[in-house]
């Protein structure tokens, strides 16, 4: 068995990205339950639950280390935002979630100021739920 890491201690990983006037996104994987779902702040019929199979959870496992988001996350938390984040023109807001299975969380709220590693975990998300993580 391999080394583990913090990423591995993830229970749930929520993201929500919120444009100005109040419209977004927002995906939950619940990693204890096996489960993703998802909100559309557009359109409300657009939401869904779904299982997350063996398959796709080894692929979350594989692939959610590559956004190094618990490193730019710790960083925001840090107060360390210009070597890990870049001002956007934009006033959107990007609000990243993390819950860990000894019940210590870790999470940040970003607006007009998007990590610089961002599209790496706009990438996995939109990988693993099949749906556009932009806001319009």
């Amino acid at each position: 068995m391999g080394k583990t890491t913090l990423y591995d201690k993830i229970k749930i990983l929520e993201v929500e990205i919120i444009a100005i006037g109040g419209g977004g996104y927002k995906v939950k994987y619940d990693l204890e339950r096996n489960l993703i779902s998802w909100s559309d702040g557009y359109m409300w019929n657009n939401n869904f639950m779904k299982f997350i199979t063996t398959a796709k959870l080894e692929f979350i496992k594989k692939e959610l280390p590559k956004t190094n988001m618990l490193e730019w996350l710790k960083g925001y938390s840090d107060g360390e935002i210009e070597k890990y984040g870049h001002e956007t023109i934009n006033p959107s807001t990007c609000k990243p979630n993390v819950k860990f299975e000894d019940g210590t969380s870790l999470s940040v709220t970003a607006t007009k100021n998007f990590p610089k590693e961002w599209n790496k975990l706009k990438g996995f998300i939109e990988e693993t739920t099949e749906c556009s993580f932009r806001l319009r």
